[in-house]
């Protein structure tokens, strides 16, 4: 299998290219993000959906990443864990706790500057797992 430090760029080119293109996805669609929250909050399917997948790639993260090393590594499992949690949280959470999403989406500024983070937080990940 793969040594620890090439599974955290491995991981660091998934993750970084996953934020790049949702955030770059985000920023270009923001006039129907603030849809999505009520969408999520209203569809117990979809919620169920999304955090499926969230749970799946938490736990494909930690099953093949659970090293809290320093530095790189520990970036890579932290966002496997909030994975993870985030997973739980939509299978469990009831929609009135998803309620409050709303607000903050429905903020275009916010969305903007937030959707621009993540397209960039991506970028770096990327550059990182590439630069060994």
């Amino acid at each position: 299998m793969f040594d620890t430090a090439s599974m955290t760029d491995f991981w660091l080119r998934v993750i970084g290219l996953y934020f790049l293109v949702a955030g770059t996805g985000l920023f270009l669609q923001l006039d129907k993000v603030a849809g999505l929250a009520a969408e999520i909050r209203d569809s117990f399917l979809l919620r169920f959906m999304a955090g499926i997948m969230a749970l799946a790639f938490g736990v494909v993260i930690l099953a093949t990443h659970a090293n809290l090393g320093g530095g790189k590594a520990m970036v890579v499992t932290i966002i496997g864990w909030i994975s993870l949690f985030k997973g739980v949280f939509l299978m469990l959470a009831p929609p009135a706790l998803l309620g409050a999403y709303e607000g903050l989406v429905g903020n275009k500024a916010l969305m903007r500057i937030w959707a621009l983070l993540v397209a960039a937080i991506g970028v770096g990940f990327v550059w990182l797992g590439y630069a060994g």
